[in-house]
């Protein structure tokens, strides 16, 4: 529990600044989408560009509902929030040896399967609380404007969808941690993996013949056009939950194991 207390505290400091930049950043579009909240005119010109919209992943080109607009502003939420988690999923486990405190920490009267476990729920709880945060700052941005049913249906599935891709990055962070050497290593190449599958993705949208490739970027599995329609797709949650399981296996086999880089 003193573990749990410890990374609680040391990692706050982060959660906050993420956070207040997160939402400021919604409540300025949400200003934004004032200016044309309701206008045919814009709805109509949009429209030219819905193939365009498609390929990006975003459930519709309709920016003058709320729930089109936060399809499109998608992006400012899933890729944020997987930077957040797959950061904090190396780093938490990395910075011991980075402040070189791992020496002391792991000679404490505690196993290290015990500490790298609480570190892992701090982590979690983390990532949890940021998803719930943008979530929620989204709807207060928005709700102003009077949305229809399917804005809240959209909303809650967003968060499960972005949760999800968060645990997986998350779990891949983690797993470099334990695994590589050199703890500078593990968060340069979780980031340089969520970028590339980030890009991978794009190009999959615009890109027919590589469609096969869609199993490979974890921001397609939950795409805001599926979270509109509330379409999981059963094998991208599978592909999920044996991710994150394989991410948080690694950590506690190999951690234990690893030499610590001093």
């Amino acid at each position: 529990m003193n573990i749990i207390k410890r990374e609680l505290k040391a990692n706050i400091k982060s959660l906050i600044i993420w956070a207040l930049s997160l939402s400021s950043l919604y409540f300025v579009a949400s200003i934004e989408f004032n200016a044309f909240a309701g206008d045919q005119a814009i709805a109509d010109a949009m429209a030219q560009f819905e193939t365009i919209f498609q390929a990006l992943g975003t459930a519709s080109s309709d920016m003058t509902t709320p729930e089109g607009f936060l399809s499109i502003l998608s992006i400012y939420i899933y890729l944020p929030l997987a930077i957040y988690s797959g950061l904090l999923g190396s780093g938490i486990i990395a910075k011991e040896e980075q402040n070189k405190t791992a020496e002391y920490l792991f000679t404490l009267p505690v196993s290290r399967r015990k500490v790298i476990t609480s570190k892992l729920i701090v982590a979690i709880f983390y990532s949890v609380v940021i998803n719930l945060i943008v979530v929620f700052s989204c709807y207060f941005a928005f709700v102003r404007f009077d949305p229809e049913p399917i804005f809240y249906t959209f909303l809650y599935n967003l968060s499960i969808g972005v949760l999800l891709t968060q645990l997986i990055f998350l779990s891949i962070g983690i797993a470099l941690s334990s695994i590589l050497k050199q703890y500078k290593l593990s968060g340069a190449i979780t980031i340089s993996f969520m970028i590339s599958t980030f890009m991978l993705n794009i190009l999959i949208g615009f890109v027919d013949d590589l469609e096969f490739l869609k199993y490979v970027s974890p921001f397609n599995y939950f795409n805001s056009a599926n979270m509109l329609t509330s379409n999981f797709e059963l094998p991208f949650i599978i592909i999920s939950i044996a991710i994150i399981i394989s991410g948080i296996g690694s950590l506690l086999y190999f951690y234990p194991k690893r030499d610590l880089y001093i």
